[in-house]
């Protein structure tokens, strides 16, 4: 059966034909060499998904389907490393498993500085890999105390006790290399452990969003 590629096509969709990104037309007709008519799905990364073909000016929809946001509502707060290609490991990898949000973390010992732009490309691109309905949230750089109340925030530590079997979502914070500095991480804050080895914070982030994801019943079938 031959592939169907999955389309990021921001909406609101007001047309029955849905134009392409120069770069998906190019990929599209003259990478995978698609001819008009050829089946493609979509979404508009809000829930809103489609299956479609394409059309010699874009995608023509096709049917449709609201697809409900996932919950509990899964986020990391992560350091970003100085190294781009890093910090585009974190981006795609957390795109991919569907977490909803990616909080950009200013601390005193954070490195890198968040490629915004390219983030927000790298996010696109795993939507459309992933075959996903809910494009990631990118925010920040925000302090570990502008994260939003509402949610359990737990601090990724080594030589501390996992998170709870099941947990009822929450933010997730990964720290930078050299640590949080004392004080930084507020009273309320849980600590939990990712294993007892030393992680780079890209791992770290991966490893603790597929644990956080799972414990709250996110990865179920």
């Amino acid at each position: 059966m031959r592939h169907v590629p999955h389309l990021y096509l921001p909406g609101p969709w007001e047309s029955d034909v849905v134009p392409l990104t120069p770069e998906q037309d190019r990929h599209l007709r003259r990478v995978l060499r698609l001819a008009p008519e050829a089946a493609v799905s979509y979404t508009d990364g809000a829930g809103r998904a489609g299956e479609g073909t394409l059309d010699e000016t874009g995608v023509r929809r096709g049917s449709e389907q609201s697809i409900e946001r996932p919950s509990p509502p899964v986020a990391l707060a992560v350091a970003p490393p100085r190294s781009t290609g890093r910090q585009r490991f974190v981006v795609e990898k957390l795109a991919e498993l569907g977490v909803d949000r990616l909080y950009w973390l200013e601390t005193r010992h954070t490195e890198g500085r968040p490629k915004q732009a390219k983030a927000r490309a790298w996010a696109r691109a795993a939507l459309e890999q992933s075959r996903g309905a809910w494009l990631l949230g990118i925010q920040g750089p925000v302090s570990l105390a502008e994260l939003p109340g509402d949610q359990t925030l737990y601090v990724a530590e080594r030589e501390t006790l996992p998170p709870p079997t099941v947990v009822d979502g929450g933010i997730l914070v990964v720290g930078p290399e050299a640590g949080l500095a004392e004080g930084e991480v507020p009273d309320s804050a849980r600590r939990v452990g990712l294993g007892a080895r030393v992680l780079r914070v890209e791992t770290a982030a991966v490893v603790g969003a597929t644990v956080l994801l799972d414990r709250s019943g996110r990865l179920a079938p």
